[in-house]
């Protein structure tokens, strides 16, 4: 795909508002990227909510064991390459309108693999983060056990 300078940019986009069936196609497409968007935005919410959890509570979670210590370090490992997938992903922004290839539909075909791409990578993102939150809840789980349970 190439990068259209300002000029190419504002001559794609007439292009694209004049035909109603481009401008369908363009739509949808941009409707599935804020999707998207919008989704990494709750699950970057969740992992700063981990990330500050850990810094308030870490400490005396990792003091209560071996096991906590190695729950929290994954927790907190996990999370973190979660948020990275999520920046480098589908977090990272590049207008639609800004990149054309020779003909319309192999357009529409860059930019659905590319939508593709950062479905895939927030799937992924999803998939650490919801590794990270499991060993939170094991590392928590620990620490009520050995507190709570063990010495009432």
């Amino acid at each position: 795909m190439k990068r259209l300078t300002t000029e190419e940019e504002i001559n794609f986009i007439k292009e694209i508002t004049g035909d109603p069936e481009k401008n369908n196609i363009i739509s949808s497409i941009k409707d599935s990227f804020n999707i998207l968007q919008v989704r990494s935005q709750l699950l970057l919410g969740l992992i700063t909510i981990c990330l500050t959890i850990t810094g308030f509570s870490g400490h005396r979670l990792a003091a209560s064991g071996v096991p906590a210590r190695i729950a929290l370090f994954t927790g907190v490992i996990s999370v973190l390459i979660s948020a990275l997938l999520l920046f480098f992903g589908p977090l990272k922004i590049r207008w639609i309108t800004t990149y054309k290839t020779d003909s319309f539909d192999e357009t529409v075909f860059k930019m659905l693999k590319r939508r593709d791409n950062k479905t895939k990578l927030y799937h992924i993102a999803t998939g650490f983060l919801i590794v990270g939150l499991s060993s939170y809840i094991i590392s928590l789980a620990v620490f009520l056990a050995r507190y709570s349970i063990l010495n009432p």
